[in-house]
């Protein structure tokens, strides 16, 4: 350019002063042209950096985070988000600390819009209020509310349980309904997680120290003599998950290795997870994270089921009074590979229409961001290999499968139903 642009110069100085002001006039055209195609390609650029800003991976598949029929706007338009009682539910640390990601998201935004305020936070101690009547533990779902529950005991009815979602006590206060985020895990990725985090010295003494076999022996207050497996075994065994042989085998192969091989006679918890062999040890932990496995897969059958019952009142003309029930499954998997999808899928579900997309995409690339920074390193291949070694355990790889394949089952029906919405 430099080169043409001298050359025109010089004839330039060889024309008469009309050729002159003509040459002269289409150079400065050609300046004008020049400089509009660099703003122009410039504004481009710009776009497409800010665009692939809120541009987010799309998780494959077995990641996928997928949503039941959310409540939908009332008859005047409005979202009415503070009448909604809001849950979420997790079962391990992971879980759990997304939960509080999540919810600080909830807050942050509920406290933007207009005419709102925060939700009034409420934590319930699943154990703490077990109903040893009812076999569930005691909610009560106000509106304008949301709630962390970690690991929940719901082993009553289906009609007692779908009353605790729905129902609640203050009647002064309209509820509309309720949304509940369900944060579950592969049961692989579940276990070795589990095996991961006791053998660090990140954990709490009382772990550290804790028997491993005691979760399967356990029950849930002096009232009951319930155990894990008595609580979740009919309903997981009506379903073809898990039996109560399954529990027992994982008691008793716990109890043949804790405390009986040569040099852990007196050994912690975590130096068995040390010092055994890895087929060993994980086999020790999954006794230890069972239960919370086999509480997950419980609360997979029986949400589906209160999400059918709500859409059958739904379809009864003679039922006056109609409540939302919202359920959002959202995979652990999804959440720490994929965040930024993960979050935008969030927002939709809880927000809908109530807020821009521009405002959920720059939640999620937020989110995203944070994540990317914070994101723990961890060796996959090592995972890999413990999530193998799970797979083919003779004696927790079959039942952990059939959990993994319910979970599967549960996504993969609530995507159908996205698609046909």
């Amino acid at each position: 350019k430099n080169v043409a642009t001298a050359g025109s110069s010089t004839i330039m100085e060889e024309e008469d002063s009309d050729d002159e002001s003509e040459s002269s006039s289409k150079a400065r055209i050609v300046d004008f042209r020049r400089t509009t195609l660099i703003c122009v390609s410039l504004v481009v650029i710009i776009a497409v950096v800010i665009g692939s800003s809120f541009s987010f991976a799309k998780p494959p598949p077995e990641f996928s985070t997928s949503t039941a029929t959310p409540p939908q706007p009332l008859e005047d338009g409005l979202p009415h988000l503070h009448k909604y009682a809001y849950v979420f539910v997790a079962y391990d640390r992971s879980g759990y600390a997304v939960a509080h990601q999540l919810i600080e998201q909830l807050q942050k935004t509920m406290a933007e819009q207009k005419g709102h305020g925060q939700l009034t936070e409420q934590f319930i101690d699943p154990r703490g209020q077990f109903n040893t009547g009812t076999l569930c533990t005691d909610l009560n779902l106000e509106s304008n509310t949301v709630t962390i529950l970690e690991a929940p005991e719901f082993h009553c009815n289906m009609q007692k349980l779908r009353a605790l979602f729905m129902n609640h006590k203050d009647h002064d206060q309209e509820k509309y309904g309720v949304k509940v985020i369900h944060l579950v895990r592969n049961p692989f990725s579940m276990a070795v997680a589990n095996y991961q985090d006791r053998k660090s010295y990140n954990m709490p003494e009382e772990v550290r120290f804790k028997n491993p076999c005691s979760s399967l022996t356990e029950t849930l207050s002096l009232n009951s003599t319930m155990t894990v497996a008595d609580l979740n075994s009919p309903i997981l065994e009506e379903n073809g998950i898990m039996t109560h042989e399954d529990f027992d085998n994982t008691l008793a192969n716990c109890n043949g290795m804790y405390q009986t091989q040569p040099g852990l006679e007196t050994a912690t918890y975590q130096q068995h997870l040390e010092q055994l062999p890895p087929a060993d040890g994980l086999r020790m932990s999954v006794a230890d994270g069972i239960k919370n496995i086999a509480l997950m897969a419980s609360d997979l059958i029986t949400f589906k089921r209160v999400h059918q019952m709500v859409l059958d009142e739904h379809s009864n003309p003679k039922r006056k009074k109609k409540r939302h029930y919202g359920l959002m499954t959202l995979t652990m998997d999804a959440m720490l590979n994929y965040p930024g999808n993960s979050m935008m899928n969030f927002m939709d579900f809880i927000f809908g229409a109530g807020i821009s997309t521009t405002a959920k995409r720059s939640a999620a690339a937020s989110y995203e961001h944070n994540q990317k920074s914070a994101k723990e390193s961890t060796d996959a291949m090592e995972t890999e290999k413990l999530i193998t070694l799970l797979r083919n355990d003779p004696i927790v790889g079959e039942p952990l499968g059939r959990v993994e394949s319910l979970l599967d089952l549960v996504l993969s029906e609530q995507q159908t139903s996205e698609i046909e919405r």
